[in-house]
């Protein structure tokens, strides 16, 4: 059985950041091109997407199916060490958490019990990248995969959520069946119906890249600056310009990592150059809307979602 241990009691411990450096050799030149002020832009963006997500995922926790899973685990181990007493009570306690669940969500399939949270936060850029991915190429051209293997695998910028969800469908019916056969003395047979329940349990992972986010926000500040009364047109082109570059810099990055491919990028690449005809103009507004629509195609197209049983 592969076993699901709580981890939300302390959410802080959930966040992992994966320091992902790879070989010197390989990002020993690796140049980043944005002056100061657009690095302080990308990293609070990067810290501030992190929060937000994470507060959006824990919302979508149901205390209940949380403690439900806890209470299965802790029946399995008063069945392992015999003390059909103490399973047969938490897991009446159980299925009344469950009955409350499916009163207040009768209609959903997966209630979510718990979520890992894990970043992969690549440090290197564009070119960066594309030596890496060369020297990938030549390390398979010589037969040695795991050399390769080693360098592809940390080509990765993207947070990782990961909800375990009960499943409305079979979970409750399960814990029903294993409370009946611990009442007529079959207690191994019960703890077999524990350890298939929990393995019912249903992970769902989102991926959500980092450096589309952060272009997002880069672009959300660019069109804001365009507003800015502080600033004269000619400070804040320059500023916005700046940061439209920067966006175009996080969104190559994005496709050399893999997040979609060239055709998915090739129209924003063309809109964002366009700003730099239509800033402080009439035609301005429309086409930072456009930015914005045709951005949100794009991070609904490239972010996904894996659906796994914990079996």
């Amino acid at each position: 059985m592969k076993k699901y241990f709580h981890k939300i009691a302390t959410y802080t411990a959930l966040v992992l950041i994966s320091s992902l450096s790879l070989p010197v050799d390989v990002f020993a030149d690796a140049e980043k091109k944005q002056t100061p002020s657009i690095f302080s832009t990308i990293d609070k963006s990067t810290a501030a997407t992190k929060r937000k997500i994470l507060a959006e995922k824990e919302q979508q926790i149901v205390d209940e199916a949380n403690e439900a899973v806890l209470g299965t685990q802790q029946a399995l181990k008063a069945l392992e060490k015999n003390d059909s007493k103490k399973a047969i009570s938490i897991l009446r306690t159980v299925s009344g958490k469950l009955d409350i669940i499916l009163a207040k969500n009768p209609a959903l399939a997966l209630i979510p019990a718990d979520i890992e949270f894990d970043v992969s936060d690549f440090q290197g850029d564009a070119k960066t990248v594309e030596k890496a991915i060369g020297e990938a190429d030549d390390l398979l051209g010589e037969g040695k995969l795991q050399d390769a293997r080693q360098i592809l695998a940390q080509l990765a910028s993207e947070i990782r959520v990961s909800t375990i969800n009960i499943p409305l469908g079979s979970f409750p019916t399960a814990i029903k069946d294993a409370v009946a056969l611990i009442d007529t003395g079959k207690s191994n047979e019960a703890a077999d119906v524990l350890n298939k329940v929990l393995n019912m349990l249903v992970e769902t992972t989102e991926v959500f890249p980092l450096p589309i986010l952060r272009a997002e926000t880069l672009l959300d500040e660019a069109s804001e600056l365009e507003n800015k009364k502080d600033l004269s047109k000619e400070k804040s082109r320059e500023e916005i310009l700046k940061l439209a570059d920067a966006a175009k810099d996080e969104l190559k990055l994005a496709e050399l990592l893999g997040y979609g491919n060239k055709d998915d990028y090739k129209v924003l690449y063309t809109e964002i150059d366009v700003v730099k005809e239509t800033l402080h103009s009439e035609k301005s507004s429309a086409t930072w809307e456009k930015i914005k629509r045709t951005l949100s195609e794009l991070k609904n197209k490239v972010m996904h979602t894996k659906k796994s049983s914990m079996a």
